[in-house]
């Protein structure tokens, strides 16, 4: 809940039950009082700073109080919930001790006090009050969705939902538990379950944002992406500055080859987020796609910034450095790679024939030589490297190997290879006829693929 919605909530609940009392004619002495100082009239002037203003404005009356009043449980109770909304935590949680003082074992102070021990990370302390609340009452809203939420963010969604639901047997139209219980169904693949679930919400409530978003990841999930793009674009229309609903919304329009509104969105979601990593790969890789490769390279190189560990990134700027022959580049982009990835052949021979390219050979043979050693050598991985530590030699029973093996994908990676290595110690001519062969599978399922296409001049960058 936002925060400034959380105020107003916490006020109007205020609003509706707190004044009960004052309701009754007083004493002369308290009617007296009331005369000087009007609770309702600071409530009203409370909501107007909502308004019209913010919570620190709100709060900022509270100094102007009668010294009688600043203890007063319903105003305390009221200014606790607004330094909730502001963020004032440890304040809110005082107070909260406080009105637990006055008024031991209230059931709304001891939610408000959930509230905020959430907000504050205080996870000990909610965890007292969650139990004392479930004690007094197992179908305590708060309580429930207290421990729902626990579950969700440990992915036992199907313990999650259990309580969302008993959250739904004493209000079943809290908007909370009823997201709670389509969200999780959605993690349950029980579709149908969350598709009901979220249209439940939006039709007490069409500007729920978040239940068109779930209702779009549904779609999406049964290939139905126009379908989908017309949810998020809907949860969009609420929510213009939703980085994940940008984020959808670009997924769904590049599924249906509509590129420059993913870009859009793409683009929208960087200018919300732009020290996360995610929008730029999503970019890039549409970017590489479209061959537009010095555009998909600028945001590669800022997931890599944000996200190092994302090692995907690495390989598609080591090909695209590759392509454009900045060698040091390429190879120190394949040396990330080989550092998550020490199994797969291609990143040490990507790193060695870089090593020859930057015109560095004691370095070329001393790297292979450091990774030959750990190899098997009776593979065609081996002898694929050991060619290109002896700089050519020994390449001569390579091709009969390679057509010898079975995984055609394997066999694609050592064709490109041989043809790479000739480019270093043979002829051109030589070397587009092993990528003739490596294009002839047309399954691009490894990197190498596109290499070999552009090496043969198949494939031109924009």
């Amino acid at each position: 809940m936002k925060k400034k919605a959380l105020a107003l909530s916490v006020t109007a609940l205020f609003l509706s039950g707190a004044f009960s009392l004052f309701a009754k004619e007083g004493t002369q002495a308290q009617q007296a009082y009331q005369q000087a100082f009007s609770k309702d009239l600071f409530v009203e002037q409370l909501q107007e700073k909502l308004n019209t203003s913010s919570v620190k404005e709100a709060l900022a009356l509270f100094e102007e109080l009668p010294s009688d009043q600043a203890d007063d449980f319903d105003l305390l109770y009221l200014k606790a919930a607004l330094n909730l909304s502001a963020g004032n935590y440890k304040e809110a949680s005082s107070i909260c001790s406080a009105l637990n003082s006055k008024n031991p074992g209230n059931t709304d102070v001891m939610e408000l006090g959930v509230t905020v021990a959430t907000a504050s990370g205080n996870t000990k302390e909610k965890n007292r009050l969650v139990k004392s609340l479930l004690e007094k009452d197992q179908y305590n809203v708060t309580a429930n969705i207290s421990m729902a939420d626990d579950y969700f963010s440990k992915k036992n969604y199907k313990q999650s939902r259990l309580y969302y639901q008993k959250a739904l047997k004493r209000e079943p139209e809290n908007e909370d538990a009823l997201f709670g219980v389509g969200r999780a169904s959605y993690f349950l693949e029980d579709d149908s379950k969350a598709e009901e679930t979220f249209n439940t919400i939006l039709k007490k409530d069409p500007s729920y944002a978040p239940a068109y978003s779930y209702l779009g990841k549904i779609a999406a999930a049964a290939n139905k992406n126009k379908k989908a793009s017309d949810y998020a674009a809907k949860a969009l229309e609420l929510e213009p500055l939703n980085y994940d609903y940008n984020m959808d919304y670009g997924l769904y329009e590049s599924s249906l080859g509509h590129y420059e509104n993913a870009f859009a969105a793409w683009s929208k979601a960087i200018e919300l987020q732009p020290d996360y990593f995610l929008a730029y790969a999503y970019r890039g890789g549409l970017y590489d796609q479209e061959e537009m490769l010095d555009q998909a390279l600028a945001d590669y190189r800022k997931v890599v910034k944000y996200n190092p560990a994302y090692y995907f990134a690495w390989e598609s700027i080591g090909v695209i450095e590759l392509h454009q022959q900045n060698w040091k580049a390429a190879r120190e982009a394949f040396e990330k790679c080989y550092e998550k990835q020490k199994d797969n052949i291609s990143y040490p021979l990507m790193i060695t024939f870089c090593y020859f390219k930057e015109k560095n050979p004691v370095q070329a043979k001393a790297f292979s030589d450091k990774v030959l050693r750990k190899m098997d050598r009776s593979s065609i991985e081996y002898a694929m490297l050991r060619c290109y530590h002896d700089q050519g030699g020994g390449a001569m029973p390579l091709p009969q190997k390679i057509s010898a093996i079975e995984s055609r994908q394997k066999q694609g990676k050592m064709y490109f290879y041989l043809g790479l290595l000739s480019e270093l110690y043979s002829t051109s001519t030589e070397s587009n006829e092993w990528y003739a062969k490596v294009l002839s599978m047309s399954s691009p399922m490894f990197f190498e693929y596109r290499l070999a296409e552009w090496s043969a001049g198949t494939k031109n960058a924009k």
